[in-house]
Protein backbone atom coordinates (compact mmCIF):
# COMPACT_ATOMS: atom_id res chain seq x y z
CA UNK A 1 0.00 0.00 0.00
CA UNK A 2 3.04 2.53 1.11
CA UNK A 3 4.19 1.89 -2.82
CA UNK A 4 0.52 2.21 -4.07
CA UNK A 5 0.26 5.53 -2.12
CA UNK A 6 3.49 6.94 -3.48
CA UNK A 7 2.62 5.80 -6.79
CA UNK A 8 -0.55 7.82 -6.30
CA UNK A 9 1.35 11.09 -4.91
CA UNK A 10 4.05 11.17 -7.13
CA UNK A 11 1.76 11.88 -10.12
CA UNK A 12 0.43 14.71 -8.27
CA UNK A 13 3.13 16.63 -6.83
CA UNK A 14 4.32 16.70 -10.57
CA UNK A 15 0.72 18.11 -11.33
CA UNK A 16 1.50 20.62 -8.49
CA UNK A 17 5.20 21.69 -9.49
CA UNK A 18 4.21 22.46 -13.13
CA UNK A 19 1.06 23.96 -12.44
CA UNK A 20 2.08 26.36 -8.97
CA UNK A 21 5.57 26.27 -9.44
CA UNK A 22 5.14 29.27 -12.15
CA UNK A 23 3.18 31.36 -9.87
CA UNK A 24 4.43 34.75 -7.81
CA UNK A 25 2.64 33.19 -4.94
CA UNK A 26 4.54 29.97 -5.04
CA UNK A 27 8.44 31.33 -6.24
CA UNK A 28 10.36 31.51 -3.43
CA UNK A 29 8.60 27.81 -1.69
CA UNK A 30 9.74 24.21 -2.86
CA UNK A 31 7.11 24.08 -5.35
CA UNK A 32 8.66 27.17 -7.17
CA UNK A 33 12.52 25.62 -6.80
CA UNK A 34 11.26 22.50 -8.02
CA UNK A 35 9.90 23.81 -10.98
CA UNK A 36 13.12 25.93 -11.86
CA UNK A 37 15.26 22.91 -11.39
CA UNK A 38 13.00 21.26 -13.65
CA UNK A 39 13.05 23.41 -15.76
CA UNK A 40 16.85 23.59 -16.15
CA UNK A 41 17.21 20.05 -15.54
CA UNK A 42 14.74 18.51 -18.53
CA UNK A 43 16.11 19.38 -21.85
CA UNK A 44 19.72 18.36 -20.22
CA UNK A 45 18.57 14.69 -19.01
CA UNK A 46 16.15 14.46 -22.27
CA UNK A 47 18.76 15.39 -24.67
CA UNK A 48 21.74 12.72 -22.68
CA UNK A 49 18.70 10.18 -22.83
CA UNK A 50 17.87 10.74 -26.30
CA UNK A 51 21.90 10.40 -26.95
CA UNK A 52 22.77 7.22 -25.17
CA UNK A 53 19.80 6.01 -27.16
CA UNK A 54 21.13 6.67 -30.41
CA UNK A 55 24.58 6.18 -29.91
CA UNK A 56 24.97 9.74 -31.06
CA UNK A 57 25.72 13.12 -30.04
CA UNK A 58 24.96 14.97 -32.75
CA UNK A 59 22.11 12.97 -33.57
CA UNK A 60 21.09 12.83 -29.84
CA UNK A 61 20.41 16.47 -29.75
CA UNK A 62 19.34 16.97 -33.39
CA UNK A 63 16.26 14.22 -32.40
CA UNK A 64 15.81 15.99 -28.38
CA UNK A 65 15.36 19.56 -30.22
CA UNK A 66 13.03 17.95 -32.85
CA UNK A 67 10.69 16.81 -29.94
CA UNK A 68 10.85 19.80 -27.91
CA UNK A 69 9.85 21.85 -30.61
CA UNK A 70 7.08 19.05 -31.56
CA UNK A 71 5.78 19.72 -27.85
CA UNK A 72 6.03 23.15 -28.25
CA UNK A 73 3.16 23.25 -31.00
CA UNK A 74 -0.52 21.86 -30.32
CA UNK A 75 0.18 17.84 -29.56
CA UNK A 76 -2.24 15.28 -28.62
CA UNK A 77 0.02 13.89 -25.61
CA UNK A 78 -1.90 15.94 -22.97
CA UNK A 79 -4.98 13.90 -24.55
CA UNK A 80 -3.88 10.81 -24.66
CA UNK A 81 -2.24 10.80 -21.09
CA UNK A 82 -6.04 11.90 -19.86
CA UNK A 83 -8.15 9.34 -22.10
CA UNK A 84 -5.41 6.32 -20.90
CA UNK A 85 -6.14 7.83 -17.16
CA UNK A 86 -10.12 7.93 -17.58
CA UNK A 87 -10.22 5.01 -19.27
CA UNK A 88 -7.73 3.31 -17.23
CA UNK A 89 -9.25 4.28 -13.76
CA UNK A 90 -12.68 3.43 -15.34
CA UNK A 91 -11.79 -0.16 -16.02
CA UNK A 92 -10.21 -0.70 -12.60
CA UNK A 93 -13.29 0.79 -10.94
CA UNK A 94 -15.80 -1.56 -12.75
CA UNK A 95 -13.79 -4.40 -12.43
CA UNK A 96 -12.36 -4.37 -9.26
CA UNK A 97 -14.88 -2.36 -6.94
CA UNK A 98 -18.47 -2.35 -9.23
CA UNK A 99 -18.26 -6.33 -10.03
CA UNK A 100 -16.36 -7.63 -7.06
CA UNK A 101 -17.51 -5.83 -3.82
CA UNK A 102 -21.24 -3.69 -4.88
CA UNK A 103 -23.89 -7.02 -4.93
CA UNK A 104 -21.24 -9.36 -6.50
CA UNK A 105 -21.46 -7.56 -9.95
CA UNK A 106 -24.95 -6.95 -9.89
CA UNK A 107 -24.83 -3.36 -9.22
CA UNK A 108 -28.35 -2.18 -9.70
CA UNK A 109 -27.92 1.64 -9.62
CA UNK A 110 -24.48 2.09 -9.54
CA UNK A 111 -23.90 1.09 -12.79
CA UNK A 112 -25.86 3.34 -14.48
CA UNK A 113 -24.11 6.13 -11.74
CA UNK A 114 -20.88 4.91 -12.97
CA UNK A 115 -21.33 5.52 -16.54
CA UNK A 116 -23.59 8.45 -16.14
CA UNK A 117 -20.90 10.36 -14.16
CA UNK A 118 -17.70 8.73 -16.60
CA UNK A 119 -19.85 9.66 -19.58
CA UNK A 120 -20.27 13.57 -18.30
CA UNK A 121 -16.49 13.70 -17.81
CA UNK A 122 -15.63 12.36 -20.96
CA UNK A 123 -18.17 14.71 -23.45
CA UNK A 124 -17.11 17.50 -21.04
CA UNK A 125 -13.72 17.07 -21.99
CA UNK A 126 -14.67 16.35 -25.88
CA UNK A 127 -16.82 19.72 -25.98
CA UNK A 128 -13.19 21.75 -24.94
CA UNK A 129 -11.08 20.01 -27.27
CA UNK A 130 -13.30 20.93 -30.02
CA UNK A 131 -14.35 24.70 -28.43
CA UNK A 132 -13.67 27.47 -30.70
CA UNK A 133 -11.56 30.04 -28.19
CA UNK A 134 -12.58 33.44 -29.66
CA UNK A 135 -9.91 33.74 -32.25
CA UNK A 136 -9.31 37.36 -33.43
CA UNK A 137 -9.04 37.87 -37.14
CA UNK A 138 -9.29 41.27 -39.78
CA UNK A 139 -12.83 40.44 -39.69
CA UNK A 140 -14.03 40.31 -35.98
CA UNK A 141 -11.34 42.54 -34.64
CA UNK A 142 -13.37 45.46 -34.73
CA UNK A 143 -16.05 43.62 -32.37
CA UNK A 144 -13.25 42.32 -29.99
CA UNK A 145 -11.87 46.30 -29.84
CA UNK A 146 -15.52 47.59 -28.86
CA UNK A 147 -15.59 44.80 -26.55
CA UNK A 148 -12.76 44.79 -24.65
CA UNK A 149 -11.18 48.02 -24.15
CA UNK A 150 -8.16 49.57 -22.88
CA UNK A 151 -7.76 50.04 -19.28
CA UNK A 152 -4.22 52.63 -20.00
CA UNK A 153 -2.70 50.40 -17.32
CA UNK A 154 -2.39 46.59 -17.71
CA UNK A 155 -3.30 47.29 -21.30
CA UNK A 156 -2.22 49.68 -23.75
CA UNK A 157 -2.87 50.61 -27.64
CA UNK A 158 -0.25 47.88 -30.02
CA UNK A 159 -0.37 46.42 -33.61
CA UNK A 160 -1.08 43.22 -33.88
CA UNK A 161 2.13 42.31 -36.66
CA UNK A 162 0.05 39.60 -37.88
CA UNK A 163 -3.50 40.95 -38.67
CA UNK A 164 -2.09 44.39 -38.83
CA UNK A 165 -4.81 45.83 -37.09
CA UNK A 166 -4.90 47.19 -33.52
CA UNK A 167 -4.99 44.37 -30.72
CA UNK A 168 -7.69 44.39 -28.75
CA UNK A 169 -6.86 44.85 -25.23
CA UNK A 170 -7.28 41.19 -23.11
CA UNK A 171 -5.99 39.23 -25.97
CA UNK A 172 -2.89 37.58 -26.43
CA UNK A 173 -0.86 35.74 -29.01
CA UNK A 174 -1.08 31.95 -28.49
CA UNK A 175 2.28 30.83 -29.19
CA UNK A 176 1.20 27.68 -29.08
CA UNK A 177 -1.09 27.11 -31.57
CA UNK A 178 -0.26 30.10 -33.15
CA UNK A 179 -3.32 32.87 -33.51
CA UNK A 180 -4.21 35.40 -31.22
CA UNK A 181 -6.95 34.79 -29.00
CA UNK A 182 -9.23 36.98 -27.02
CA UNK A 183 -9.50 37.36 -23.36
CA UNK A 184 -6.52 34.58 -23.58
CA UNK A 185 -6.25 32.98 -20.12
CA UNK A 186 -4.18 29.68 -20.93
CA UNK A 187 -2.89 26.62 -23.36
CA UNK A 188 -4.44 24.12 -21.35
CA UNK A 189 -2.26 20.90 -22.37
CA UNK A 190 -5.29 18.33 -21.65
CA UNK A 191 -7.10 19.30 -24.06
CA UNK A 192 -4.65 20.22 -26.53
CA UNK A 193 -7.10 23.89 -27.03
CA UNK A 194 -6.48 27.73 -25.73
CA UNK A 195 -8.79 29.13 -23.20
CA UNK A 196 -10.26 32.40 -24.00
CA UNK A 197 -13.02 34.09 -24.17
CA UNK A 198 -15.83 32.07 -26.26
CA UNK A 199 -14.39 28.49 -24.34
CA UNK A 200 -13.78 29.17 -20.67
CA UNK A 201 -17.44 28.40 -19.78
CA UNK A 202 -16.61 24.88 -21.32
CA UNK A 203 -13.32 24.96 -19.22
CA UNK A 204 -14.81 25.45 -15.57
CA UNK A 205 -17.40 22.63 -16.84
CA UNK A 206 -15.24 20.50 -17.54
CA UNK A 207 -13.17 20.23 -14.70
CA UNK A 208 -16.62 20.31 -12.57
CA UNK A 209 -17.25 16.83 -14.42
CA UNK A 210 -13.57 15.95 -13.74
CA UNK A 211 -14.47 16.85 -9.99
CA UNK A 212 -17.97 15.02 -10.24
CA UNK A 213 -16.24 11.99 -11.77
CA UNK A 214 -13.76 11.54 -8.99
CA UNK A 215 -15.48 12.47 -6.11
CA UNK A 216 -17.96 9.82 -6.84
CA UNK A 217 -15.34 7.46 -7.41
CA UNK A 218 -13.80 7.97 -3.59
CA UNK A 219 -17.60 7.92 -2.26
CA UNK A 220 -17.87 4.55 -3.76
CA UNK A 221 -14.60 3.21 -2.49
CA UNK A 222 -15.58 3.91 0.66
CA UNK A 223 -18.97 2.37 0.63
CA UNK A 224 -18.12 -0.72 -0.83
CA UNK A 225 -15.49 -1.48 1.31
CA UNK A 226 -17.45 -0.34 4.01
CA UNK A 227 -20.54 -2.61 2.67
CA UNK A 228 -18.56 -5.73 2.16
CA UNK A 229 -17.23 -5.49 5.65
CA UNK A 230 -20.24 -4.96 6.79
CA UNK A 231 -21.71 -8.08 5.08
CA UNK A 232 -18.87 -10.37 5.81
CA UNK A 233 -19.48 -9.19 9.73
CA UNK A 234 -15.86 -8.46 9.67
CA UNK A 235 -16.59 -5.62 12.30
CA UNK A 236 -17.23 -8.65 15.35
CA UNK A 237 -13.92 -10.18 14.51
CA UNK A 238 -11.42 -10.68 17.86
CA UNK A 239 -7.68 -10.38 17.12
CA UNK A 240 -5.40 -11.90 19.42
CA UNK A 241 -3.50 -9.03 20.58
CA UNK A 242 -5.10 -6.40 23.01
CA UNK A 243 -5.16 -2.92 22.85
CA UNK A 244 -3.21 -0.57 25.58
CA UNK A 245 -6.38 -0.65 27.32
CA UNK A 246 -6.54 -4.59 27.60
CA UNK A 247 -9.06 -4.81 25.99
CA UNK A 248 -9.20 -7.51 22.78
CA UNK A 249 -8.12 -6.18 19.54
CA UNK A 250 -10.95 -5.46 17.04
CA UNK A 251 -11.15 -3.92 13.80
CA UNK A 252 -13.32 -1.00 15.06
CA UNK A 253 -11.21 -0.16 18.46
CA UNK A 254 -7.96 -0.41 16.50
CA UNK A 255 -7.05 1.98 13.99
CA UNK A 256 -3.83 0.80 12.81
CA UNK A 257 -5.07 -2.75 12.89
CA UNK A 258 -8.08 -1.27 10.33
CA UNK A 259 -5.61 0.43 8.21
CA UNK A 260 -3.75 -2.80 7.49
CA UNK A 261 -6.96 -4.99 7.20
CA UNK A 262 -8.19 -2.70 4.59
CA UNK A 263 -5.37 -2.68 2.77
CA UNK A 264 -4.49 -6.21 2.24
CA UNK A 265 -8.10 -7.54 1.87
CA UNK A 266 -9.27 -4.44 -0.51
CA UNK A 267 -6.10 -3.30 -2.62
CA UNK A 268 -7.57 -2.09 -5.81
CA UNK A 269 -10.87 -0.18 -3.95
CA UNK A 270 -8.32 1.71 -1.13
CA UNK A 271 -5.49 2.76 -4.18
CA UNK A 272 -8.02 3.76 -6.25
CA UNK A 273 -10.45 5.72 -4.13
CA UNK A 274 -7.41 7.12 -2.18
CA UNK A 275 -5.93 8.23 -5.36
CA UNK A 276 -8.79 9.91 -6.62
CA UNK A 277 -9.59 11.69 -3.03
CA UNK A 278 -6.01 13.22 -3.80
CA UNK A 279 -7.14 14.39 -7.18
CA UNK A 280 -10.27 15.35 -5.62
CA UNK A 281 -8.54 17.99 -3.37
CA UNK A 282 -6.49 18.83 -6.04
CA UNK A 283 -9.53 20.45 -8.56
CA UNK A 284 -11.16 21.38 -5.86
CA UNK A 285 -8.70 23.73 -5.29
CA UNK A 286 -7.88 24.56 -8.70
CA UNK A 287 -12.09 24.95 -9.79
CA UNK A 288 -12.14 27.39 -6.93
CA UNK A 289 -9.57 29.16 -7.82
CA UNK A 290 -10.82 30.04 -11.17
CA UNK A 291 -14.10 30.33 -10.60
CA UNK A 292 -12.54 33.11 -8.12
CA UNK A 293 -10.79 34.84 -10.99
CA UNK A 294 -14.22 34.79 -13.18
CA UNK A 295 -15.64 36.12 -10.31
CA UNK A 296 -13.42 38.65 -10.40
CA UNK A 297 -13.08 38.94 -14.59
CA UNK A 298 -9.66 38.03 -14.34
CA UNK A 299 -7.64 35.87 -16.22
CA UNK A 300 -5.13 33.80 -15.36
CA UNK A 301 -2.55 35.58 -17.72
CA UNK A 302 -3.82 38.98 -16.24
CA UNK A 303 -2.60 37.52 -12.36
CA UNK A 304 1.06 38.03 -13.81
CA UNK A 305 0.20 41.50 -15.43
CA UNK A 306 -1.60 42.62 -11.97
CA UNK A 307 1.07 41.33 -10.06
CA UNK A 308 3.84 43.25 -11.70
CA UNK A 309 1.35 46.65 -11.05
CA UNK A 310 1.33 46.16 -8.04
CA UNK A 311 4.85 45.54 -7.68
CA UNK A 312 5.51 49.01 -9.51
CA UNK A 313 2.94 50.57 -7.40
CA UNK A 314 4.75 49.65 -4.30
CA UNK A 315 8.15 50.69 -5.42
CA UNK A 316 6.43 54.47 -6.69
CA UNK A 317 4.97 54.97 -3.27
CA UNK A 318 8.54 53.92 -1.54
CA UNK A 319 9.97 56.42 -4.11
CA UNK A 320 7.71 59.27 -3.49
CA UNK A 321 7.37 58.69 0.35
CA UNK A 322 7.95 61.92 2.09
CA UNK A 323 7.38 63.92 -1.17
CA UNK A 324 4.94 67.20 -2.02
CA UNK A 325 3.06 65.52 -4.45
CA UNK A 326 1.72 62.25 -3.25
CA UNK A 327 -1.94 63.36 -2.30
CA UNK A 328 -2.73 63.69 -5.98
CA UNK A 329 -2.15 60.19 -6.77
CA UNK A 330 -5.03 58.17 -6.37
CA UNK A 331 -3.56 54.69 -5.89
CA UNK A 332 -6.03 52.25 -5.32
CA UNK A 333 -7.09 53.68 -8.85
CA UNK A 334 -3.88 52.86 -10.65
CA UNK A 335 -4.67 48.99 -8.88
CA UNK A 336 -8.22 49.04 -10.00
CA UNK A 337 -9.53 46.28 -12.19
CA UNK A 338 -11.79 48.59 -14.72
CA UNK A 339 -13.12 45.41 -16.27
CA UNK A 340 -14.62 44.19 -12.94
CA UNK A 341 -18.22 45.02 -13.02
CA UNK A 342 -19.64 43.13 -10.39
CA UNK A 343 -19.63 39.62 -8.90
CA UNK A 344 -22.89 38.59 -11.51
CA UNK A 345 -21.71 40.80 -14.47
CA UNK A 346 -18.42 39.04 -14.39
CA UNK A 347 -20.21 35.84 -14.21
CA UNK A 348 -22.50 36.27 -17.11
CA UNK A 349 -19.43 37.53 -19.32
CA UNK A 350 -17.89 34.52 -18.79
CA UNK A 351 -21.14 32.31 -19.62
CA UNK A 352 -22.41 35.14 -22.27
CA UNK A 353 -19.60 36.05 -24.46
CA UNK A 354 -19.51 40.04 -25.64
CA UNK A 355 -18.39 38.75 -29.49
CA UNK A 356 -20.87 35.52 -31.05
CA UNK A 357 -18.70 33.76 -33.49
CA UNK A 358 -20.42 32.06 -35.97
CA UNK A 359 -19.24 28.13 -34.61
CA UNK A 360 -18.44 27.97 -31.68
CA UNK A 361 -17.34 24.49 -31.92
CA UNK A 362 -14.59 23.27 -34.69
CA UNK A 363 -12.90 19.97 -35.09
CA UNK A 364 -9.34 19.60 -34.57
CA UNK A 365 -8.09 20.12 -38.13
CA UNK A 366 -10.43 22.82 -38.58
CA UNK A 367 -9.59 24.27 -35.87
CA UNK A 368 -5.62 24.53 -36.94
CA UNK A 369 -7.40 26.11 -40.14
CA UNK A 370 -9.13 29.04 -38.04
CA UNK A 371 -5.92 30.00 -36.25
CA UNK A 372 -4.97 32.03 -39.48
CA UNK A 373 -5.79 35.45 -39.83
Amino acid sequence: MTRALALALAPLACVAVVVLGPTKRFERSALGRAHRALGDAAPRVATALVTIAVCDRKRGAAVASACFDALDRPNPLGQIVYLTLAIGGHASFVEGVEKRLLDGGDARGWTAATSAAFAFACATWALVCCSEPGTITRENNEEYLKAYAYDEIVYHRKRCRTTGKDAPARSKWCTTTERRVARFDHFCVWVNNTIGANNLRWFLLFLFAQLVLVGYVTLACAHAVRRSMTRRDCWSLRFQHETPSGARATLGNDKALLYRFVVYHYAPAVTLGVFCALVFVLLSVFLGYNVWLAAKNVTTNETFKWELVRESVETMKGERAGGSGDEQIDWGEMTRNKYDVGIWGNIKEVLFPPVKTPSAFALPWDALKAKRP
